[in-house]
């Protein structure tokens, strides 16, 4: 009897620390549930505040943002009333800007012709496949997971690259700052975030 209750024992040992083995993730593995989970994603809709730095001028503005992997990804600004109606449509690599009312043009981010309103899709490429030069735990509680985006063969703080941060639990988009030669150009933050995942064969949502 006290051999079995040995045993019985030992057994609840070993699947209480496979259990917690199981339950550890870090972040360069979320990094990879991220790119995993976005490759499957049809789109997104979301809110995103943005505050661009073009030169001297400082733009705040609100997007509604409609991402689609294939077709057309719309993104609509819709504050301040200054701006309130340019609206950037990407199909097919071509970004096309429309212009409603009192429309401005926001001016280059950087030496690559990254615009305010066009960096939402380049974001997207970069989470696709963009090189992951950092991966870290961030926020209250570490419930957030920060990736670093930049040119493999740059230095940290040189040239072009970003850091976006997704919820740890649902790995939903929640900030993304750009930054250029070390100093931060634009920074994004999504409320109302919603994915849409590819359809399977038999068309049902994945």
């Amino acid at each position: 009897m006290r051999r079995m209750l040995s045993c019985v024992l030992m057994m609840s040992l070993l699947l209480c620390s496979c259990k917690a083995g199981v339950g550890e993730m870090t972040p360069d593995t979320a990094a990879l549930a991220v790119r995993d989970t976005y490759g499957n994603l049809a789109g997104w809709s979301s809110t995103v505040d943005v505050t661009a730095e073009v030169g001297d001028k400082v733009f705040d503005f609100t997007l509604d943002a409609q991402w689609r992997r294939e077709g057309e990804t719309v993104l609509a600004i819709t504050a301040p009333e200054l701006l309130a109606g340019i609206t950037a449509r990407t199909a097919q690599g071509e970004t096309v800007l429309e212009y409603d009312g009192a429309g401005v043009s926001l001016g280059l981010l950087d030496g690559e012709g990254l615009t305010a309103v066009s960096a939402l899709p380049w974001l997207m490429e970069q989470v696709d496949r963009g090189y992951m030069a950092r991966c870290a735990w961030a926020g209250e509680n570490q419930g957030l997971l920060q990736i670093t985006f930049r040119d493999p063969e740059a230095e940290a703080n040189a040239g072009t690259e970003c850091r976006i941060t997704f919820d740890r639990e649902s790995l939903a988009l929640t900030g993304a700052e750009v930054s250029v030669d070390g100093a931060s150009v634009l920074t994004a933050r999504f409320s109302n975030f919603t994915m849409e995942m590819k359809q399977d064969d038999t068309g049902d949502t994945a």
